[in-house]
Formats: C-alpha cells, structure tokens, sequence
C-alpha cells in the first residue's frame, strides 16, 4: 500500500489534542480539511466522566453536525447518559443517541455533559475549511448557573 497512487487517502493515527485558555479541551481523533481534501472537519472523542464542555453560546457561519451514541461494539444504541445541550437558548436534553444538525448562524452550547453511567461517544462534523467562532449573550431557559469547563475524556 505505501507505493500506492491512493495512500495519500489513509490518514493514520490522526490523534490531536487541543487546549483553549491554558486548559485541554479536547483530546482524540481530528482531521483537517487539508488533510480530508475536502471543506469538512471532524472530532472524535469518548466521554467517561460528567463535566462541562463549552460553557460559552457562539455561532458559526457554517453548518454543523454533533453525534452522540453508546461505545458497545456490540451495541452502539446502549446509551447511559444525559448530555445538556443548548440550541438557540433552549435546553435540549439528550438520554438516547443523537444527531443534533446545527445550521450556520444558530446560537448553540453550553454543552453539559450531566450524567455519564457508561462511556459516550462523540463526534463532531464541521462543514468548513477554517474555524471561527463568535461569542454571543443570550439567555439560556433554564439557566444552567454559573459553569466551568472541564476535560472529561
């Protein structure tokens, strides 16, 4: 396969770690879109402990896609958890798999991670060749109270 004309397609070990504001806020599997030749990025991680993810709301002017499933080989559906995620200010709370589709402009997050009874596999698809982001102060109904992001994989 090394001399192959298609190996450039094979990313291996694209395992990335990312800090924001001297902490680690991610630590798994990244891809660019330079590396995928493609306008699309993605994170994988699993979740093994409660913590706050992003405490801030922000929008993207791009699309994304936010996964969510079980980490049973035999079964992905087994899903032990309850994950708070904020879209447009509303509290949508997640106890099964999920797919959260995310258009460009949309306020979204925090991201709580409330309950975690069994590992939680996430993947995040960002639909962009860059990443940007803009802080927005909106209220959140309910009012999750003061957060402080935290690593919990």
């Amino acid at each position: 396969m090394e001399n192959s004309q298609y190996a450039k397609h094979v990313i291996k070990e694209p395992w990335q770690t990312f800090d924001r504001d001297g902490r680690k806020v991610f630590e798994g599997f990244f891809c660019t879109p330079q590396e995928l030749n493609t306008s699309c990025q993605y994170l994988y991680s699993i979740v093994k402990r409660e913590h706050v993810n992003e405490a801030t709301p922000h929008v993207h002017q791009f699309p994304v896609v936010m996964n969510f499933f079980g980490t049973d080989p035999e079964n992905i559906r087994d899903f032990d958890a309850e994950i708070w995620f904020y879209l447009g200010g509303e509290r949508q709370v997640i106890t099964t798999p999920a797919t959260i589709s995310i258009p460009a402009g949309l306020p979204h997050c925090p991201l709580i991670f409330k309950r975690v009874g069994k590992p939680v596999a996430w993947v995040e698809i960002m639909l962009t060749d860059g990443y940007e982001r803009e802080e927005v102060d909106i209220p959140l109904t309910p009012d999750p109270g003061k957060l402080t992001p935290s690593f919990g994989h």
